[in-house]
């Protein structure tokens, strides 16, 4: 197993992807501060963290994320979860991102 995470540089691309997953996520909370207080957790393995004083819960972000086809998972009722694969890409983080923030809006609306 470590030979293969070393063969496919598995580990720098836990450390570049969830950078950049993060970034995104930051960049959501400040586009949606009456929806999100913070973003948190590392690597790739991160959250949204609902607002208290919101509506809306976990399992309802991840229902609306569903029908943008993004597949997220519920860490209680104020935590939104990723957990994208090891070798994710660069492209699938902005696309996960992007599928987020529609989401984010369509439950504004």
């Amino acid at each position: 197993v470590a030979r293969e995470l070393e063969r496919r540089h598995l580990l720098r691309n836990v450390r570049e992807r969830g950078a950049q997953l993060r970034q995104g996520l930051e960049t959501l909370v400040e586009r949606f501060p009456n929806v999100l207080h913070q973003a948190r957790g590392w690597g790739l393995l991160q959250g949204l963290v609902l607002r208290d004083d919101c509506d809306l819960n976990a399992g309802a972000v991840v229902k609306a994320a569903l029908e943008q086809k993004l597949l997220l998972v519920p860490a209680g009722l104020k935590v939104v979860r990723m957990v994208p694969a090891l070798v994710i890409s660069r492209r699938d983080v902005s696309a996960l991102l992007a599928r987020l923030e529609r989401t984010l809006q369509l439950l504004q609306a």
